[in-house]
């Protein structure tokens, strides 16, 4: 039995019963919420095999030493894998956005420390990401203008005050906060990726004000909460991660995604190795993360709108009108599937902000654990919860 932790966002069903088809062994996903199962990889390493989280996660979870590097000799495809978190940038004409850049983070270096210079081991096996924006009910009257998604400004425009909601994992919600700070003019930050304790006072400060005015209707921490949120009208701009958004277009529910003209917030997941393996259960756990290179993982996560590391292996498992639409930017030449059979994109529709590439080369900020962290999520919670 191979023992998979992490979230919803990667772990689904079609992806575990291929993989047992392919590989020929059992496997457990272990979902968890988001600081749920970076809690248990950081102090639990016994209880999991492998942990598929996200890299801004692995600047709380590594100095745990609850990983071991991942070999680079032992990952057949890892020439597949795209530029984007190797050198921090899509291609030549981006880049290097703030924030918690997965290739700052990537190569183990002899001192153990984690950077950018290129090693024989990486801390964990880049896969899925995407550029994150937030959503807008399409069916709403306060939203039918098309400026309320054109700006992250719109987070906090007092026209949708008791309208908003907002991730609640300070390492992403906060930066769609700042995102839409910056938009509304209050303040570009020195290093908006890396906020001193003052400018972190001056924000929080800010927000909290704004929270106990009645402007943030929910602080959510499940995209299965977000699409509730939407899906039952209770907010007309969300923060949404665009499974979230998927998840609501099967169930029928109009939903815009924001092509925002400041850019995205950009994500990156990865799949690290337990300090607990060895011998033949860590023979396993590489077989499955060189399995999620081979193409039909990809395939599943790119119809739910997470992109994969290593795009032109996916591609062999794509129609050519869902390349067409996912990775290239061309309107749909035919309704297109969600990884659970639902159709999920009309024939027509175009991607919103382009082609992957295009999407990739925009993301203004990366999801990102800070240096005064422990200070920022004491102030965060008092956003959560101002009354305390």
């Amino acid at each position: 039995m191979l023992r998979v932790l992490g979230t919803s966002v990667s772990l689904i069903e079609p992806i575990r019963r291929r993989c047992e088809e392919d590989l020929g062994i059992d496997v457990e996903f272990i979902i968890e919420d988001g600081k749920s199962a970076q809690r248990i990889a950081a102090l639990h390493p016994e209880t999991f095999d492998v942990y598929d989280q996200w890299f801004h996660n692995i600047d709380l979870v590594w100095p745990a030493r609850s990983m071991q590097p991942v070999r680079l000799d032992r990952i057949d495809r890892w020439d597949d894998v795209n530029d984007l978190p190797k050198l921090g940038r899509i291609d030549a004409g981006a880049t290097a956005a703030p924030g918690g850049n997965p290739a700052q983070r990537l190569y183990v270096q002899s001192s153990g420390d984690l950077a950018s210079t290129p090693t024989d081991e990486i801390s964990m096996l880049p896969t899925v990401h995407n550029a994150d924006s937030f959503a807008v009910a399409a069916d709403d009257p306060q939203t039918e203008n098309p400026d309320a998604a054109r700006s992250w400004a719109s987070l906090l425009a007092s026209r949708f005050e008791g309208r908003v909601s907002v991730q609640s994992d300070a390492a992403i919600g906060l930066v769609d906060l700042i995102l839409a700070a910056r938009a509304a003019g209050w303040s570009d930050f020195a290093d908006p990726g890396n906020l001193p304790l003052e400018e972190i006072d001056y924000l929080l400060g800010r927000l909290v004000h704004l929270r106990r005015r009645g402007h943030f209707a929910e602080f959510w921490t499940t995209e299965a909460e977000a699409s509730a949120l939407l899906g039952a009208r209770r907010v007309s701009v969300s923060s949404m991660w665009w499974q979230g958004a998927i998840a609501l277009r099967r169930r029928g529910i109009a939903v815009r995604m924001a092509d925002p003209a400041e850019g995205y917030r950009g994500w990156y997941g990865g799949l690290a190795l337990s300090r607990a393996l060895d011998g033949r259960q860590r023979d396993v756990a590489y077989a499955y993360l060189n399995w999620w290179l081979d193409g039909y993982a990809g395939a599943m996560m790119t119809r739910n709108n997470a992109h994969i590391s290593s795009p032109d292996r996916a591609r062999a498992h794509l129609r050519s009108a869902e390349w067409d639409y996912w990775y290239a930017g061309l309107p749909a030449r035919e309704d297109l599937r969600c990884a659970q059979g639902r159709v999920i994109v009309r024939r027509g529709e175009s991607y919103p902000g382009g082609s992957y590439t295009e999407r990739m080369r925009r993301i203004a900020m990366w999801n990102v654990v800070m240096d005064e962290h422990n200070y920022l999520v004491r102030r965060w919670n008092a956003l959560l919860n101002p009354k305390k």
